[in-house]
């Protein structure tokens, strides 16, 4: 009721203060539900905890590390193990921000009161987007300050003002949004839960592991057009030199989300609710 009683506000606005209204809409859609804090509750428990344990098993069996392996060893990205799992958190979250609504038929009721379907999707990606952002890069930089403060028995840990420290943090919130936005993008272009959620997954956590499996150089000439690869890239504080730069990186990356969602806008355009 409180979408329709916005959307009747909306019909005698400008563009602009239209679509403010639309995002005001959506961003009330996004709130009424219990499963929206639960996720963003998740992605950070899950992401910090994780990535505090990976810090403090590492810490606490340093000593017994080989000196190969310590050379090796990058506490910038395992800051962000936990994330790994946190990806598909908020990932479901920008699935279900518009799969629920074509599972429950309210998404008739949206397309009805605001027939520019492809307006209705640039704003869910606003909603999803800005909170996946904001929430993603307090947890990321929260994490971060925890994982390294375990890490300084070893001598490695890195302070936010490090060469490299900030952008890594930065990256790591950006990502998630990232992915936020493509969970959506699959979730109008399937218009089903489980599958968008399957087809992200494979995306972002089992292809990654497929390639990497591939005989050299197959392995990194694909590996490394890949989401999990590029933003590995833009967190480690030595980049693999077989992968993108960080600047193509970030290119790359940015345009997934991009070009998904504008698949799923031609979809919408074209095919009934």
């Amino acid at each position: 009721m409180a979408m329709l009683a916005t959307v009747t506000r909306m019909t005698a606005a400008g563009p602009l203060a239209w679509f403010r209204d639309l995002i005001r809409a959506e961003s009330i859609k996004f709130r009424a539900t219990r499963s929206t804090y639960y996720a963003l509750l998740a992605l950070v428990v899950v992401g910090i905890g994780v990535s505090a344990l990976v810090g403090q098993a590492i810490a606490a069996r340093w000593s017994h590390m080989s000196v190969l392996n310590r050379a090796a060893f990058d506490p910038l990205s395992t800051t962000f193990r936990g994330f790994e799992i946190g990806q598909l958190i908020i990932g479901s979250l920008g699935v279900l921000m518009i799969s629920s609504e074509y599972s429950s038929g309210l998404i008739r009721m949206t397309f009805s009161a605001i027939p520019q379907r492809r307006s209705v999707l640039m704003a869910k990606s606003v909603v999803i987007g800005i909170t996946s952002l904001v929430v993603g890069e307090a947890a990321a930089f929260v994490g971060f300050f925890v994982s390294q403060a375990l890490l300084k028995p070893t001598g490695v840990a890195q302070s936010i003002s490090s060469p490299g420290a900030l952008g890594s943090v930065t990256s790591m919130g950006l990502y998630l949004a990232v992915v936020a936005l493509l969970g959506l993008a699959f979730g109008a272009l399937l218009r089903h839960t489980a599958g968008a959620i399957v087809a992200l997954f494979t995306l972002v956590f089992v292809l990654p592991g497929i390639i990497s499996a591939l005989p050299s150089p197959w392995n990194s000439r694909i590996g490394k057009w890949l989401p999990d690869n590029l933003a590995g890239q833009l967190v480690a504080l030595h980049p693999d030199p077989d992968f993108l730069s960080r600047t193509s990186s970030l290119i790359v990356l940015l345009a997934y989300p991009v070009v998904f969602l504008a698949a799923a806008a031609w979809r919408l355009g074209r095919t009934d609710a």
